[in-house]
């Protein structure tokens, strides 16, 4: 049986009202059309109509797909009215969250299934963002096994950065990077070892990190 939306049991005609207003408002806001609405979310017509009338009884995952998709959360959406104030969506959104053995079909997009991450993220760069898990010691003892990285693939790094890199054949790795000149030197980024940074001529770099989220080891 598919869950219903708990939080529209005690008043479901104001719930449903404030959900049509809102719905007419993003749309407008969003200058998204029924059409457009139906094709990102994979809902159907007739229940988008529904919703936009104020009637009928919306699944959860119905309300969470439209939520996500106009960047609100599902209380906003279902509980306030948008209209009346000076509503300014969350920057929260979701990426695509990849293991690091992971990354080299991703970025071939041959990698068809992955999770998401929700994170806060400025809007000129989030088209390009994906985040990236590190479910090893391999960044040990400054970043532990499942720390995420975000990732924003379009960005120029800077000295100092923390770049996601192929060096050759070799899978791609997090390194931090140096600039001198003309040349870019990558070091790795545990603070115990002691290899000095080095000069390649066969990389890619695939992203900047724009921040980490440590996580404790699951072990």
């Amino acid at each position: 049986m598919t869950a219903k939306i708990a939080s529209m049991a005690p008043d479901d005609n104001r719930s449903m009202a404030l959900t049509a207003r809102n719905l007419a408002y993003l749309m407008n806001k969003r200058g998204a059309d029924a059409a457009t609405l139906c094709e990102v979310t994979g809902l159907g017509i007739a229940t988008v109509n529904s919703l936009r009338r104020g009637v009928g009884n919306p699944t959860l995952s119905t309300l969470i797909g439209l939520a996500q998709f106009f960047n609100v959360s599902l209380s906003e959406l279902t509980e306030l009215d948008l209209s009346a104030q000076e509503y300014k969506p969350s920057t929260a959104r979701p990426i695509p969250l990849i293991k690091i053995s992971d990354v080299n079909k991703f970025i071939d997009r041959s990698l068809t299934h992955y999770e998401t991450y929700t994170t806060e993220i400025d809007g000129a760069v989030a088209q390009s963002c994906f985040a990236v898990s590190v479910n090893n010691d391999s960044l040990y003892p400054q970043f532990s096994a499942g720390t995420i990285f975000v990732v924003a693939g379009e960005e120029t790094p800077c000295d100092g950065d923390v770049v996601l890199v192929k060096i050759g054949a070799h899978s791609p790795c997090l390194r931090k990077i140096f600039i001198d000149g003309d040349n870019y030197l990558f070091s790795p980024i545990a603070l115990d070892s002691d290899i000095s940074p080095s000069i390649y001529s066969d990389y890619q770099i695939l992203g900047v990190v724009l921040k980490a989220i440590k996580k404790f080891s699951d072990r």
